[in-house]
């Protein structure tokens, strides 16, 4: 039999598409090859070529995912640049101070943000984006106080 005849047969048995057989298979229940072709009762050789037709091998599967997420990547920020101005001055330029110090880390996160979204995710560089934004969350947190308590709890007497 040739592979028409044999997704005739699937088809007909199951009642579905091999296409929906197929996402049964290897996407909900996670089969292997070999195991997917055994409760199918065909050979390996053409459950393999369904699975790389439909996209459904592990790999394939993991690199569409991928794919989708990336896409997604571009809107996280869209919002956030609308209200970006990374050409206004400086207020605290001239300061070595906190409140310079908190500037500069906004500009940066403001900075990134931008060839965040103007690279569609996809930039190297912006791979420093969390670390501006932890410094962010270290500085309110010696505002606060909680840096200063914590301090305070890891000190051993």
């Amino acid at each position: 039999m040739r592979y028409l005849q044999y997704k005739g047969v699937i088809e007909r048995e199951y009642k579905k598409s091999l296409k929906k057989i197929m996402f049964d298979l290897c996407v909900n229940e996670g089969l292997t090859a070999s195991q997917g072709a055994k409760k199918l009762g065909v050979a390996k050789e053409i459950f393999v070529y369904w699975q790389h037709h439909y996209r459904y091998e592990r790999k394939q599967l993991l690199f569409d995912q991928i794919v989708n997420e990336l896409d997604k990547l571009q809107d996280v920020y869209a919002e956030d640049v609308k209200s970006i101005d990374l050409s206004k001055p400086f207020l605290y330029e001239n300061e070595e101070s906190l409140r310079g110090l908190e500037e500069l880390i906004g500009r940066m996160i403001d900075y990134y943000k931008t060839v965040h979204y103007n690279s569609k995710g996809l930039a190297i560089e912006t791979a420093k984006l969390p670390m501006y934004e932890f410094s962010r969350r270290v500085v309110d947190r010696y505002r606060n106080g909680v840096l200063l308590e914590e301090a305070k709890k890891t000190v051993i007497t």
